[in-house]
């Protein structure tokens, strides 16, 4: 078998409406089962981790670096393992994504029909449901609560 690292950025959206913090989750095309995820891909050379997250949020969801304001302070990285091919070409694939916390002032989304077949803009707690992996609620919540999109006391129901 053999092995590779990859390193990929992503972004964590939200949007404040009326209705409070609405967040951007894509359903997966690139997965073997639905995944719901957040919008996210590879860094090319040469570009920093933002940078490439911005330009992956760009592609996938057509939303412009200028209704995107960077929530400071705010990053968290994840690793994972998958294997990729089959036979003598399957490949051990370790991921390293690097998550960034954005606000929008927009919510028309034009997805890449090639990376997601769906997108939602949901309440905090709707989007901790659609998420599989633990880290990633988990590191919603931690999101939710740097952008003040956590009623009370700030803690996460």
């Amino acid at each position: 078998m053999r092995y590779r690292r990859d390193k990929s950025a992503g972004v964590i959206v939200f949007h404040r409406s009326s209705h409070g913090c609405r967040f951007l989750l894509l359903l997966s095309r690139l997965t073997k089962r639905p995944l719901w995820e957040f919008p996210k891909g590879g860094v090319d050379a040469g570009e920093t981790l933002a940078e490439a997250a911005l330009r992956e949020l760009h592609e996938e969801t057509g939303l412009a670096r200028e209704v995107i304001r960077m929530i400071d302070d705010f990053q968290h990285r994840e690793e994972y393992r998958f294997t990729s091919g089959k036979g003598d070409g399957r490949t051990l694939i370790r991921k390293e994504v690097t998550y960034f916390l954005a606000e929008s002032t927009s919510v028309e989304v034009e997805l890449s029909a090639h990376e997601a077949s769906q997108f939602a803009w949901l309440p905090l707690e709707d989007a901790v449901r659609k998420l599989k992996y633990k880290a990633r609620r988990e590191m919603l919540r931690e999101a939710a609560r740097a952008a003040d999109c956590v009623p009370g006391d700030g803690t996460a129901p």
